[in-house]
């Protein structure tokens, strides 16, 4: 998995802006986060993201989890 993002995300989450620089940020607030016990296929899928494309679509499905879950208190996310 590359570690850098070309394009970080930044969510509003509780009130405070959080900024993902990369697939791995986004995998370490997964799992420190409530709804972690509903990720897990989007984890594999972020963690096996090995090419600019597959990296696209993970972020693509982080930033639409996100939204389901209500994790970014109705912010929309955004990729930068």
């Amino acid at each position: 998995m590359q570690t850098v993002s070309s394009a970080p995300m930044t969510l509003l989450v509780d009130g405070s802006r959080v900024v993902f620089r990369s697939l791995d940020d986004a995998v370490g607030f997964m799992k420190g986060h409530p709804s972690y016990e509903h990720a897990e296929m989007l984890m594999d899928q972020m963690e096996a993201a090995s090419h600019p494309e597959l990296e696209r679509r993970a972020w693509q499905a982080f930033a639409t989890f996100t939204q389901a879950m209500g994790i970014s208190s109705g912010a929309p996310a955004r990729l930068s």
